[in-house]
C-alpha cells in the first residue's frame, strides 16, 4: 500500500514538473520576460545532460535553454562554459538545431577559437545543404565567428556560395563580404572586389540590395563599377529593400554629378529661346518660365524616384528628397509630391527620433525654398501630444514659411501656444518665432512688443521665458529705438520691478538704456544712479553693460560740453556723471571676473589721460540693426546655421547630408556606350523545378540574361541540358518522367511455337513498364513461361 502511494506522488510530481515546463515554453513566446522563467528550474548538470543527449528532441531543449538564458541576460548558469557541449551538436541533422548552434557560436567563438575551428568543417558541409535557409544561416555563422585564421576559409566559402541557386544565400555573400572587408580589407580587398562584381550583375533584387549596400559602405570611391548597371538599378529600384534604396540613391546621386552632363534650363517667357546650365545652387534660376534639357540617363534616374514616394521607410523619403535637391529644379521637386510625403511621414510615424530628423530635414528644404511647404502649412501646428523637441522644430518650420499672406494666422497660432503650453522650451521657441512675424511690418513689430510686455506683468512666470521676452524686445527694439521709446521705458520699470529676472535678461535692457543715450540722454542718468547702488549684487553681463553704460554717458556729457565750452576744460569733480562712472570704475577694478577688470582699467586709462576722441569713437559707434534671417543666402546648403535668437541649429548630420555635390563638367561628354546594359545572371535555373524538365544537379553555366530596355529585362529561353528549349509540361508528361519506385521490375515474356507469336513476343520485349499489366493477363493461358529480372 505505501509502495503503490510513493509511486502516484512520485508520478504526481513529475506530471508537476512537465506541467511547469510545458507552461514555460508557452508563455516564453508571449515576450522576453519569460526567457528568465524557462530555465530558471533546471540544474546544470541535467542541462549538461541534455546538450549531451542523443535525442533531438532533448538537445534542442537544452539549446532553447541556453539561448533563453543569453536572451534574459540573467541567471546562475555561466552558458559560456558549455561551449564544447554546444558545437558539437552542430554534427546533428536537424535544421533547428543547426540555427541554435549557429546563434550560440556567432555569440562565443571569439572566447575559445580553437574549440570554434573545430565547427567549421560541419559549417562547410552544410552549405552544401538543400534547404537555403540551412545554407545561409552557416554563412552568418562563419563570418560572425571573428578568429583571424578563419578568414581564409570564410572567402574560399563565399566563392563557392557567390553562384549558389539560392537568393537568399547569395544576398548573405554579400553581407558576408561587408564583414570580411571590415576584418581584413588590407589582404583580401581586391578578391572581394571581383565576387561584389559578380553580385553586381545578379538578376535577383535581394542579391543587388546586399550588393548595393557592400559597394556603398567597402566601395564608395569606385563609382565606375556602375556603368554597365546605371539603368538595370534603376529599372529594379522599386524592388529593391528600403535599407538598399538609400544606399543606391545615394551612389547614383554622386554618379549623377560625375558622369553624366549638367542638365540646362531654357528660357520659355523669350522667343530667342536662351538656355543656361542648371545653377550649382538651388532655387537660383532667373527665368519666371522655363524647360529642362536633361540627359535620357538622368531623366530615367528620376523617373524611378517617383515611384518611392509612396515609401513608408523615412530614409528613403529622405534620400529621395535629397537626390531632386542635387539634380532637379524647383519645378520637378514641386512636381514630384515628395513634400507631401515627407508631411505625411512626420503625422504617421510614433518614432521621435524619426520625427526629429523628419522635421529637421522639412526645415532645411522649406529654408531653401519655402514655396514646398507652404500649402501644408496647418500640419505643422504644435498637438497637445508633441514631444517639446518635435514642438520646437514645428514652431521654426512656421517661422521660416511666415509671409505677409499667412502672418495673421501664424502670431494667432504662436500667442495661443504662448498662453496655454506648460513647457517652457515650446513657450520660448513661440517667442522667437514672434520675432520674425514681427519685422514683416511696423504694424506687427509694435503689436507684438506690446504684447510681450503686457506678458512680462504675470507674476509666475519662469525665469527662462521671461529672459526670452527681453531677448526678443532687445532684438526689435534695436532696430528703430526712437519708434519703441515708451517700450523701453516700460522694460526699465520692469527691471526694478522683477528682480528674479535672469543676468542675461537684465544685461539686455541694460544696453538698450545705452541705445537711447543718442537721442535721449536726459532719461539715462537717472537709470545709471540707480544701476550703480546695486553694481555689486548683479551678475556678471550686468556688471560689464553698466559699465559700458557709465562710460558711454560719460563720452555724451564730454562731448556736450566741447560743443558748448570749446575753449574751457572739462572737470571731472563738477560732473555727477563723472563721479557716478568713476565709482562704477572703482568698483570694477576690482572685479572676481578678469574681463570687467580689464574693460574698468581700459575706460580710466583713457579718459585720465584725455584721449576723449577716442572714447567717442568707441562708445558711441552705432550698432548695426540685427538681423533675424533663419538662413544666410551666402552660405552652401550644407553649412547653413540657424540664427534664431539662440537657437543650436541643425543637426550637422543634416546639413552634412543635404550638402549640394559639384557636378564635374570634365567628365560629362562621354557617351551613352559607357552605360550600355550588362549581362545579368540568373541563378535560378540551378533551382529544382516541379514543372521543369530540368533538375538542381545540373552543372551548366548560369543563364544569361540581355537587357533590352531600361524598364526590365527581357529573359531569354532556358535552354535544358540536352541543348532544347524550355517548355511547361502538361500533367501526364509530368508523371510519366517519374521512375517507379519498386526496386525490382518482373518481365514476363511468352514463348509461342508460331512465328507469328514469336514476333508478338519479341515486342513484348521492348515494351514500357506501363505494358507489363496486359502482358500478366496473356501469361495465365501460355503454357510456358520465363522470368528475367529487368533492373
Amino acid at each position: 500500500m505505501v509502495d503503490s502511494i510513493n509511486r502516484i506522488a512520485t508520478a504526481l510530481e513529475s506530471a508537476k514538473v512537465i506541467t511547469r515546463e510545458a507552461a514555460a515554453v508557452a508563455t516564453s513566446k508571449l515576450g522576453e520576460s519569460s526567457y528568465r522563467h524557462y530555465s530558471e528550474g533546471i540544474a546544470p548538470e541535467q542541462l549538461r545532460e541534455l546538450l549531451n543527449s542523443r535525442n533531438s528532441r532533448e538537445v534542442k531543449d537544452g539549446l532553447r535553454r541556453i539561448i533563453a538564458i543569453i536572451a534574459s541576460g540573467e541567471g546562475p548558469i555561466d552558458v559560456e562554459t558549455y561551449f564544447s557541449d554546444v558545437v558539437k551538436n552542430i554534427t546533428f541533422g536537424e535544421a533547428k538545431i543547426k540555427t541554435l548552434v549557429c546563434i550560440y557560436l556567432q555569440r562565443f567563438a571569439e572566447s575559445d577559437p580553437n574549440l570554434a575551428l573545430l565547427s567549421i568543417n560541419s559549417l562547410q558541409k552544410t552549405l552544401i545543404d538543400g534547404d537555403p535557409e540551412i545554407k545561409a544561416l552557416s554563412i552568418k555563422a562563419l563570418a560572425d565567428i571573428r578568429v583571424s585564421s578563419l578568414h581564409p576559409i570564410v572567402l574560399h566559402s563565399l566563392k563557392k556560395a557567390v553562384s549558389d541557386s539560392s537568393g537568399s544565400v547569395r544576398s548573405e555573400v554579400g553581407f558576408a563580404i561587408l564583414k570580411l572587408f571590415i576584418a581584413r580589407s588590407d589582404e583580401f580587398a581586391e578578391e572581394l572586389l571581383q565576387l561584389l562584381d559578380q553580385l553586381l550583375s545578379d538578376a535577383d533584387p535581394q542579391v543587388v540590395s546586399s550588393a548595393v549596400l557592400v559597394l556603398h559602405e567597402c566601395f564608395p570611391e569606385r563609382l565606375d563599377l556602375l556603368h554597365s548597371h546605371f539603368r538595370y538599378f534603376c529599372s529594379v529600384l522599386h524592388r529593391m529593400d528600403p535599407f538598399a534604396q538609400a544606399a543606391v540613391i545615394d551612389l547614383l546621386i554622386r554618379y549623377c554629378k560625375m558622369f553624366l552632363p549638367r542638365p540646362k534650363v531654357v528660357n520659355s517667357s523669350s522667343e530667342t529661346g536662351e538656355s543656361v546650365p542648371l545653377p550649382d545652387k538651388y532655387n537660383e534660376i532667373l527665368f519666371p518660365v522655363y524647360d529642362t534639357e536633361i540627359h535620357p540617363d538622368l531623366d530615367l534616374f528620376l523617373k524611378s524616384l517617383e515611384r518611392l514616394v509612396y515609401s513608408s521607410n523615412a530614409t528613403v523619403l529622405l534620400a529621395t528628397s535629397n537626390a531632386f535637391l542635387q539634380l532637379a529644379t524647383p519645378a520637378q521637386f514641386k512636381k514630384s509630391r515628395l513634400p507631401q510625403a515627407l508631411v505625411r511621414a512626420v503625422s504617421s510615424s510614433s518614432n521621435l527620433g524619426v520625427q526629429i530628423i523628419l522635421l529637421q530635414s522639412i526645415c532645411l528644404l522649406s529654408s531653401i525654398d519655402p514655396t514646398l511647404f507652404l500649402p501644408y502649412v496647418k500640419k505643422f501646428f504644435v498637438l497637445p501630444s508633441d514631444d517639446a523637441t518635435v514642438g520646437s522644430l514645428k514652431i521654426k518650420i512656421l517661422s521660416i514659411l511666415t509671409n505677409e499672406s499667412n502672418v495673421k494666422f501664424m502670431v494667432k497660432e504662436l500667442k495661443y501656444i504662448i498662453s496655454n503650453s506648460k513647457s517652457s522650451a515650446l513657450v520660448i521657441a513661440a517667442t522667437n518665432s514672434l520675432a520674425v512675424c514681427a519685422m514683416l511690418s511696423p504694424g506687427w513689430e509694435a503689436y507684438i512688443i506690446k504684447g510681450l510686455i503686457s506678458n512680462m506683468e504675470i507674476d509666475k512666470l519662469p525665469t527662462a521665458v521671461l529672459g526670452s521676452y527681453v531677448d526678443v524686445i532687445r532684438v526689435l527694439v534695436q532696430r528703430n529705438p526712437k519708434r519703441h521709446l515708451s517700450s523701453i521705458m516700460k522694460l526699465v520699470k520692469v527691471l526694478d520691478a522683477r528682480k528674479a529676472l535672469s543676468d542675461n535678461a537684465r544685461a539686455s535692457v541694460v544696453s538698450i538704456v545705452g541705445e537711447i543715450a543718442a537721442f535721449e540722454y536726459k532719461i539715462c542718468p537717472d537709470i545709471l544712479r540707480k544701476l550703480a547702488g546695486t553694481f555689486a549684487y548683479e551678475g556678471s553681463e550686468t556688471r560689464c553693460q553698466i559699465l559700458l553704460l557709465s562710460a558711454k554717458l560719460l563720452s555724451y556729457e564730454i562731448e556736450k560740453f566741447k560743443e558748448e565750452q570749446p575753449n574751457e576744460t572739462y572737470d571731472f569733480s563738477q560732473s555727477r556723471i563723472a563721479q557716478i562712472c568713476q565709482s562704477v570704475v572703482h568698483l570694477a577694478s576690482f572685479d572676481e571676473d578678469f574681463d570687467i577688470r580689464d574693460r574698468a582699467r581700459a575706460i580710466s586709462s583713457l579718459y585720465d589721460t584725455g584721449k576723449y576722441e577716442i572714447a567717442t569713437l568707441l562708445f558711441q559707434a552705432p550698432k548695426p540693426s540685427p538681423k533675424m534671417t533663419l538662413i544666410n543666402d551666402d552660405m552652401e546648403v550644407g553649412d547653413h546655421i540657424v540664427q534664431q535668437l539662440g537657437d543650436p541649429g541643425l543637426d550637422k548630420f543634416v546639413m552634412e547630408y543635404y550638402k549640394m555635390i559639384p557636378w564635374n563638367d570634365e567628365e560629362s561628354n562621354d557617351t551613352d556606350d559607357l552605360r550600355n546594359p550588362a549581362t545579368l545572371k540568373d541563378y535560378s535555373r540551378y533551382a529544382s523545378s516541379l514543372s521543369g524538365s530540368f533538375t538542381s544537379g545540373s552543372k551548366s553555366s548560369a543563364t544569361h540574361i540581355k537587357q533590352e530596355s531600361p524598364a526590365g529585362i527581357s529573359h531569354t529561353p532556358l535552354a535544358s541540358h540536352q541543348g532544347k528549349k524550355y517548355r511547361l509540361q502538361t500533367l501526364d508528361e509530368f508523371f510519366s518522367d517519374i521512375p517507379s519506385t519498386r526496386a525490382t521490375k518482373k518481365k514476363i515474356i511468352i514463348q509461342e511455337e508460331s512465328s507469328s507469336e514469336e514476333d508478338e513476343s519479341d515486342e513484348t520485349d521492348g515494351a514500357d513498364d506501363g505494358d507489363e499489366d496486359s502482358t500478366d493477363q496473356s501469361s495465365s493461358s501460355s503454357s510456358s513461361i520465363s522470368v528475367h529480372n529487368n533492373n
